[in-house]
């Protein structure tokens, strides 16, 4: 049996470099209580599972700056994820148009 323990979030270690995620929601507020701080939070499909995605102010402002800033509009959108120094990144796929 192949064992999964990376949680219900993505970061760092539930990923790898070049993995692709998709937005399947225009996301919610939530109160973490761990952190005891609101977050922005998203439902994504990364591979054959459906994760929660928490965007830092950069990796939000990069999803604004691809998508627009209605959340609304990300839905079925893509990001690419890179590893870089110990650090989670992304990078929005712009669809290419025809």
């Amino acid at each position: 049996m192949e064992t999964d323990f990376s949680g219900d979030f993505i970061n760092f270690d539930s990923t790898q470099d070049g993995d692709i995620a998709e937005i399947l929601d225009e996301g919610k507020v939530e109160y973490n209580e761990t952190l005891k701080k609101d977050m922005f939070n998203l439902k994504v499909k990364l591979g054959e599972k459906i994760k929660t995605y928490s965007p830092s102010n950069t990796a939000g402002r990069a999803l604004q700056e691809a998508y627009g800033k209605d959340s609304k509009k990300w839905i079925h959108q893509k990001f690419q994820i890179f590893h870089v120094d110990k650090k989670m990144l992304i990078k929005p796929i712009k669809a290419v148009k025809a």
